[in-house]
């Protein structure tokens, strides 16, 4: 039996903060006119990892003594991002009807090795659950629904957006803040480099002189609501969004992308769509040699005789992987791209690799308004996700 079409969830607003700047309308600026924020990490010791680079966040806005989890690094981005959401759009509902639902990778880590470092004790350790971030954002909204928090490696912001559409759907809330979110700290940097993950290069994603990934930090958030109870202004739209399973590997992903596959066909099916109605897609794209032969390759098939004529970026260049974050801003980049009519290149992309062979966005950002755009998502342990969003006016 196929997947049923599911009714669309309204995105009214976006909050975020990344290495490009303090909200969405820098992140967005960014995006467009290349801007690199990558630069070398500051905030802790860098010096013993092969890499030291990544998407760093330099100054986080001051917060109020009495803010929750402000003493929580994860927990401040989300804050901000919050602030920057609510400027924009507030939650219409009554507090036990207002649900949170965030993608992280790693939570509160960095509370964690405080914890058991000088000085570190139980306050660090509470803070370094996996919810503690969520449960500080929901009382910075005043929300008393659902608070959920999913991990699904660097799928996570995908599988919160998704999760979020379904309480919706199914009545649980009226309005739900959702996104993703993570950080970096030492804790991450020195496994990451343990893996020989990251790059000494720039991210190069499609490119044939890839060698790996580098990391960032953000959060982003979006404001959801049911499509039939969306008033005045909206962002887009959330169509349909899966996930499935590789089953393969701890960290490889399915040298076939078995996974990354079905979950691209549930979400088009639960959209209601097919290959002939996508203008647009945002790929994971980290860059890696694996990542983005697999990536292209189940794109071919998944688009079928469309896969060279329609679009594909991936964003992580200027940003660094910023894990569970990385999905929802790479939403809310699809929502502004059908807004401003302009896709943005792919930073680090200048010899493309030939046996990578899309319509990939390279040196200067595209003039295209997508109607309907799909993003794809893949994490350790087999993890992907897959989202379809269509704009404001689609």
């Amino acid at each position: 039996m196929g997947r049923p079409r599911a009714e669309p969830v309204a995105v009214l607003a976006a909050g975020a903060v990344t290495p490009l700047g303090a909200d969405v309308d820098a992140f967005w600026s960014g995006l467009v006119t290349g801007a690199d924020g990558i630069s070398r990490i500051e905030r802790f010791p860098v010096d013993d990892l092969r890499v030291g680079r990544g998407g760093e966040i330099k100054k986080l806005r001051a917060v109020r003594r009495e803010a929750p989890g402000r003493d929580c690094r994860a927990s401040r981005l989300l804050l901000q991002a919050a602030d920057d959401l609510l400027a924009r759009a507030a939650p219409e509902a009554a507090p036990d009807r207002v649900g949170v639902v965030l993608g992280t990778a790693l939570g509160g880590v960095e509370q964690l090795e405080r914890a058991v470092g000088p000085g570190g004790g139980l306050r660090q350790a509470a803070g370094g659950l996996y919810d503690a971030p969520a449960h500080a954002l929901a009382r910075r909204l005043s929300a008393r629904g659902p608070v959920l928090t999913v991990s699904t490696a660097c799928a996570s912001g995908a599988s919160a957006l998704g999760a979020a559409a379904d309480l919706l759907r199914a009545g649980a809330a009226d309005v739900v803040v959702a996104g993703g979110y993570d950080i970096l700290c030492r804790f991450v940097m020195r496994g990451f480099d343990a893996l020989r993950s990251l790059t000494r290069d720039r991210i190069r994603p499609f490119d044939r002189r890839r060698s790996g990934l580098l990391l960032g930090e953000a959060a982003a958030l979006v404001l959801m609501v049911r499509e039939r109870d969306a008033r005045g202004p909206r962002l887009g739209r959330l169509l349909g969004h899966a996930s499935a399973s590789d089953g393969h590997h701890i960290a490889a992903p399915d040298p076939h992308g078995r996974g990354l596959e079905l979950a691209l066909r549930a979400a088009l099916a639960e959209a209601g769509l097919g290959p002939a109605e996508v203008d647009f897609v945002s790929a994971h794209g980290t860059g890696t040699p694996l990542n983005d032969r697999i990536e292209t390759e189940v794109l071919k098939r998944v688009l079928g005789a469309r896969a060279q004529a329609v679009p594909v970026n991936s964003i992580k260049g200027g940003l660094g992987h910023t894990m569970g974050a990385a999905a929802t801003l790479e939403a809310i980049m699809c929502l502004l791209a059908s807004r401003a009519g302009v896709v943005p290149a792919t930073l680090g992309l200048e010899e493309p690799d030939p046996a990578l062979d899309l319509d990939y966005v390279v040196a200067a950002p595209r003039p295209l308004r997508p109607r309907v755009s799909v993003s794809s998502s893949l994490g350790f342990g087999g993890c992907n996700a897959a989202l379809v969003l269509a704009g404001e006016d689609a």
